[in-house]
């Protein structure tokens, strides 16, 4: 922490505005502590060091233009080699690598952008079934971030009203843990099956996926509709058999994407302190698919302004998301992913098939912030992730964070693998406007493009 002090003190006092250059960036560094190994992973301790700037500019009144570019370590191998791919499919984070990049023009409403982008549609906190055109990296669950996808957006905004209408050429996988990792499911003893390499979709027109969202307001009320048509970012297991020799069968599973229509709606509105919100889809198989699915989440925010020198605010969350089969495909191949130990299914929308999710968060100052937070999966046998957070600005370029993160439940539950994980991260932010980049370390905090309300970040 020490180094990381000096040079943000020495970037405060650099009497050159990166502004001037239309710069802004952030310097973090992340520290995981574990207190028990697992079957497959007995490393307790993970430290990850995040270098990132920004560079935006606008051109005229036609146009602007921004990239985000990262460098980052650590000593687990989440990152290992340089690559730059179209689509990205790489199993590591490359050492150097683009998160944004993004070119867009307007004339009059509209707005037309093409590059690497990521979007944020949805109202819910915790997690947002209508939020379907990115993945995830998912190399540790617990601290995911979004990926980029190479892709045009048409947005038309008029007062009250906007349609935002995007294409995604290119199938771009959530990426998921690594074999050695504490996230990765041990595999029982007793299943024995080959599994194959990935059968990601062909990268031709037949890839593309499409989405769109109508968004107005009316007598107080945030409404939207939208509509995805594309794959889901992580696999399901289509299963067959092998022949090694005669005699000798095998099963065989082959982790494919599901391709699937996806209507959705989702809204906001204010009852004084109160603030509820909502949102739904029907997930509709078209391929590699096992069941038609609803999914919904719908939850209330209230805020308390106590203004107490020792406590400023209190926020209270609390939501319930609900997955529901609307229809069973009898002819698919595909298999239960609650019967395959593998990955994959495990980073589904599992957690949130029947959940209930709260949160506490109370400002005390300008400067800290502690939150307490919680997700208790009540499908089957129930299994619950709690989350003690605390963060604390230093200067306007230097803050804080510290954690406390409590997975309980049976081995075969979704929360039960990670145990007891302690995270802190001290975060430098070179801002050429003085104005405060805060990482994400964590898994309960992002920043998001979809409004100033607080939202969680999940595993997903």
């Amino acid at each position: 922490m020490t180094l990381l002090l000096v040079a943000s003190t020495a970037a405060a006092e650099e009497p050159l505005r990166l502004a001037d250059f239309g710069l802004k960036g952030q310097a973090a560094f992340k520290s995981f502590s574990h207190f028990s190994a697992t079957p497959n992973d007995d490393q307790t301790f993970v430290d990850l060091a995040l270098l990132q700037l920004e560079w935006s500019r606008r051109f005229a009144e036609w146009g602007a233009a921004k990239a985000i570019v990262e460098a980052r370590d650590d000593d687990f191998g989440y990152a290992r080699g340089l690559h730059f791919q179209i689509p990205e499919t790489h199993p590591r984070r490359s050492y150097l690598s683009v998160k944004e990049a993004t070119l867009a023009a307007h004339r009059g409403p509209l707005e037309v952008s093409v590059g690497k982008q990521i979007f944020a549609w949805g109202t819910a906190d915790a997690f947002n079934p209508t939020d379907r055109l990115n993945p995830y990296d998912y190399l540790d669950p617990l601290d995911n971030e979004k990926l980029g996808v190479w892709s045009a957006a048409a947005r038309l905004s008029v007062p009250r009203v906007s349609l935002v209408v995007v294409a995604v050429p290119f199938f771009t996988p959530s990426r998921l843990p690594l074999a050695h990792s504490r996230w990765t499911p041990a595999v029982p003893s007793t299943f024995v099956a080959v599994v194959d390499h990935p059968e990601r979709p062909e990268q031709d027109a037949s890839a593309t996926q499409y989405a769109a969202r109508l968004k107005g307001t009316v007598a107080g009320w945030d409404l939207s509709v939208s509509y995805y048509d594309g794959f889901e970012h992580t696999p399901v297991f289509r299963g067959g058999t092998i022949a090694l020799a005669p005699g000798v069968i095998l099963p065989r599973l082959t982790p494919v994407y599901t391709r699937e229509r996806v209507p959705g709606a989702d809204f906001s509105t204010t009852f004084g302190k109160f603030e509820v919100h909502g949102e739904a889809v029907a997930r509709l198989v078209d391929s590699n698919g096992r069941d038609d699915r609803f999914h919904g989440i719908a939850g209330l925010n209230y805020t308390l302004d106590i203004g107490h020198p020792w406590l400023d605010q209190l926020l209270f969350v609390v939501e319930y998301a609900r997955e529901t089969v609307l229809r069973h495909h009898r002819h698919a191949d595909i298999l239960d992913s609650d019967r395959v130990p593998l990955v994959g299914a495990r980073l589904s929308n599992n957690a949130f098939r029947d959940a209930v999710v709260g949160r506490i968060q109370a400002k005390v100052s300008e400067d800290t912030v502690l939150k307490l937070s919680g997700i208790s999966d009540l499908g089957g046998s129930p299994s619950h992730y709690i989350q003690l957070k605390g963060t604390h600005r230093i200067t306007d370029a230097l803050h804080v964070e510290a954690g406390l993160d409590f997975l309980t439940g049976k081995p075969e539950t979704f929360w039960a693998a990670g145990g007891t994980t302690i995270d802190s991260s001290p975060c430098c932010a070179i801002s050429s406007d003085g104005d405060e980049e805060r990482s994400r370390a964590g898994a309960w905090s992002r920043k998001s493009s979809g409004g100033s309300r607080p939202r969680f970040n999940r595993p997903h």
